[in-house]
């Protein structure tokens, strides 16, 4: 997978740290709530307390990357309901990580015992201003208060928790989809994360951009030119024993379109046409391949052009030697389709309507 669909590596290490400090988090948590007061239970509370913090710190860290590195998309075979309630369940684990630390924070604050927080054993940690200057009453009130509002919460995050889980389960072991590796480092402990690393049941293959081209072809006052992108990256899993479990993404950069022409190739970036500025990619996702008899294949897929997204049906032929693949196809489209040339193009009398996308692709298997 191509590092512009998977998170960078400070995301993962965040998401990895807190998953493992929310699992020591709920784990401690419930142990020392069924143990009776003896000096382990202290030293547990301590620990969960510093958990707490500690997700805390990272989920206010984590937020502020995000501001500067958005993640990656999802893939756009998601139904639309899908990809809403992804979102909405990240953001909701956002508020909950922040949410379930502090009330504790406000609980271990209001407490009349007063008893200092020290994370990990080695970091003084201080209570928030106010509380412990309230009067005896009041701060028990508040504290037991603060206490049913902590294990609410805590017993909302365990669930979407479980939620989080089955969901990445469904999408690596029914959809068999690759937004589970989005999150994955290259290079997992097998016995860690085992059942979520398992092949997918198609090889990976890297394109060599040197010897492969995508292109396109169209035509101008009933005159055919000709165009390619100089900027574009693939990422493809393929087995032709198998074309059905594959998948492939391709993301082409926009304002890299060249076809020889100086006028042309100024003009295509700007807002009638591909409107790089706000939509500096064009992608196509094949969510599988469908063998169609010898070396003939079809992509079934979603290509999506200025924000615009439309199911299509790309046919190519496939020859491999070896670990070496060579693919080549063409897909025609209705370049309106997509909002391709805008105001006085629109009609196609001058440029016309139908466009060619043309590639071949020469692909090393991996491993």
């Amino acid at each position: 997978m191509s590092d512009q669909l998977r998170y960078n590596r400070v995301a993962m290490t965040i998401h990895w740290l807190t998953a493992l400090t929310v699992l020591g988090l709920l784990v401690v948590g419930n142990i020392m709530a069924d143990m009776m007061n003896s000096p382990l239970r202290f030293q547990l509370y301590n620990l969960h307390k510093s958990f707490g913090i500690s997700i805390l710190l990272l989920t206010l860290f984590r937020l502020v990357w995000r501001l500067f590195n958005p993640p990656p998309p999802l893939p756009l075979q998601m139904a639309a309901w899908e990809v809403k309630v992804a979102h909405v369940t990240h953001w909701l684990f956002y508020g909950l990580l922040i949410l379930v630390p502090i009330i504790g924070w406000m609980m271990v604050s209001a407490s009349p015992r007063n008893i200092p927080t020290v994370l990990f054993g080695l970091i003084p940690w201080p209570h928030l201003p106010y509380l412990p200057d309230l009067e005896f009453q009041i701060k028990k009130d508040l504290k037991d208060g603060f206490e049913t509002a902590h294990a609410t919460v805590a017993y909302l995050m365990a669930g979407l928790v479980v939620l989080h889980i089955g969901a990445a389960l469904r999408h690596r072991l029914i959809l068999k989809d690759k937004v589970v590796q989005r999150m994955l480092p290259k290079f997992i402990p097998v016995l860690l994360l085992g059942l979520l690393a398992m092949p997918a049941g198609a090889a990976d293959w890297q394109v060599d951009n040197g010897k492969s081209m995508l292109g396109f072809v169209g035509n101008v006052s009933g005159q055919k030119f000709e165009g390619h992108f100089k900027n574009w990256q693939a990422e493809i899993s393929f087995d032709p024993a198998q074309p059905a479990l594959g998948h492939a993404i391709i993301l082409i950069d926009m304002t890299s379109a060249s076809t020889g022409d100086r006028q042309r190739d100024q003009a295509l970036p700007d807002g009638d046409w591909f409107n790089a500025k706000k939509t500096p990619q064009a992608r196509f996702e094949a969510a599988r391949f469908v063998a169609k008899g010898g070396n003939a294949y079809e992509a079934e897929g979603t290509l999506t052009i200025r924000e615009v997204s439309k199911q299509v049906t790309m046919p190519f032929t496939l020859d491999i030697t070896g670990d070496v693949a060579h693919a080549k196809g063409q897909l025609e489209i209705a370049r309106a389709d997509y909002g391709v040339g805008q105001g006085e193009w629109a009609d196609g009398s001058m440029v016309g309507l139908q466009v060619t996308i043309v590639f071949e692709v020469i692909a090393q298997k991996k491993g």
